[in-house]
């Protein structure tokens, strides 16, 4: 009797091992499938507000005797929507990278990842400022 409990054991703890195997697997799938669509909302955003921002640009260019403030403000409201969007991808990415220090936001900005201009606001959230990762 006490050579199948030693026999039942064993083969438990294997299937906990195969187990414990198997989850950290998919667990580091999901975090690169995480990471990649952080970083895909991110560019998406940023060219969303871009876009934005230049039309609102033409518009005021080619409609300058005949600005409709209507126009402007849900122009302008649109932009502080995206602002925000754009601005909380960055923080999804802030989340999902392993290290979100200043150099790797030099590294993303020398790779051409993240814009020079964006780069005040990745620095923002890097760890050196003493932000939290489960802010």
């Amino acid at each position: 009797m006490p050579e199948l409990a030693t026999y039942v054991g064993t083969i438990v703890g294997i299937v906990g091992l195969i187990a414990a195997y198997w989850q950290n697997r998919q667990k580091a799938n999901l975090e690169k499938v995480i990471r990649a669509n952080s970083w895909f909302n991110y560019q998406r955003s940023n060219n969303s507000n871009g876009t934005l921002q230049k039309a609102m640009r033409l518009y005021k260019e080619r409609h300058q005797g005949s600005l409709d403030p209507e126009v402007i403000e849900e122009l302008a409201r649109a932009d502080a929507f995206g602002q925000e969007v754009y601005k909380e991808s960055v923080r999804q990415i802030h989340f999902s990278e392993p290290s979100f220090k200043k150099e790797n936001i030099e590294k993303w900005v020398s790779e051409g990842k993240i814009a020079e201009s964006a780069k005040p606001l990745f620095l923002q959230l890097s760890e050196e400022t003493g932000q939290e990762k489960n802010v």
